[in-house]
């Protein structure tokens, strides 16, 4: 084949046309690459914030379940404490209710033999002298049923009032004095002394229902 010839140009034409075919092929192919590269990057983004929106409402669910949780085991131990207090204040109550019934018992047995003891028989004596002198008055005794034996160490008081005797509205022991003329009465009975000492006795012993 001579150079120059029609065969030798089409054949150099039709190389340089398969060579920028290969190119433009070549280019077309990249840019599909790229494209493809893209569009990968961004359904992956969407993809990752659909992963992430979904872990936020399942980490926010998660919190709410917690909170709800937290408050309900909050209300729940609260109403537990609430009824053991409760329960442990009934107990206390019922015990300091007991003790109480035990010392008074224990009081009136004590007071019982007391008041068949010369030393009451002195100290309602010496009580009796002492509301005399202080009302400086008429004065008016109350003693209890039994006690009868105490007025004629009463009577003998040296004062220049009058004193009357009149039977007390109590068991244990003591005695009342009434000052008519001054208004004035004061309540010396060992039974009002005891009711006075129940009242307080939580307090004498420490056993308060606030506790």
């Amino acid at each position: 084949m001579r150079a120059g010839s029609p065969i030798s140009w089409k054949v150099t034409i039709l190389d340089n046309s398969l060579d920028k075919l290969n190119k433009f092929t070549s280019v077309i192919m990249a840019d599909a690459q790229s494209e493809s590269a893209a569009i990968y990057e961004e359904i992956k983004k969407q993809s990752e914030n659909a992963m992430s929106a979904k872990e936020d409402e399942a980490l926010n669910e998660a919190f709410r379940h917690i909170k709800t949780e937290i408050a309900r085991i909050h209300t729940d131990n609260g109403r537990l404490l609430s009824r053991a207090m409760m329960q442990n204040k009934r107990e206390l109550y019922l015990r300091r209710e007991a003790m109480a019934d035990e010392v008074e018992a224990a009081v009136c047995e004590k007071l019982a033999e007391y008041v068949k003891t010369e030393a009451y028989r002195k100290q309602m004596a010496a009580m009796a002298g002492k509301f005399l002198r202080d009302f400086d008055a008429d004065t008016t005794i109350y003693l209890r049923s039994g006690d009868e034996f105490l007025q004629k160490d009463i009577a003998a008081i040296k004062t220049p009032h009058k004193i009357e005797f009149a039977q007390g509205n109590f068991l244990l022991g003591g005695m009342e004095a009434d000052c008519p003329s001054r208004k004035l009465h004061i309540d010396a009975a060992f039974d009002s002394t005891l009711h006075q000492m129940r009242s307080h006795f939580s307090e004498l012993f420490g056993l308060k229902l606030s506790e």
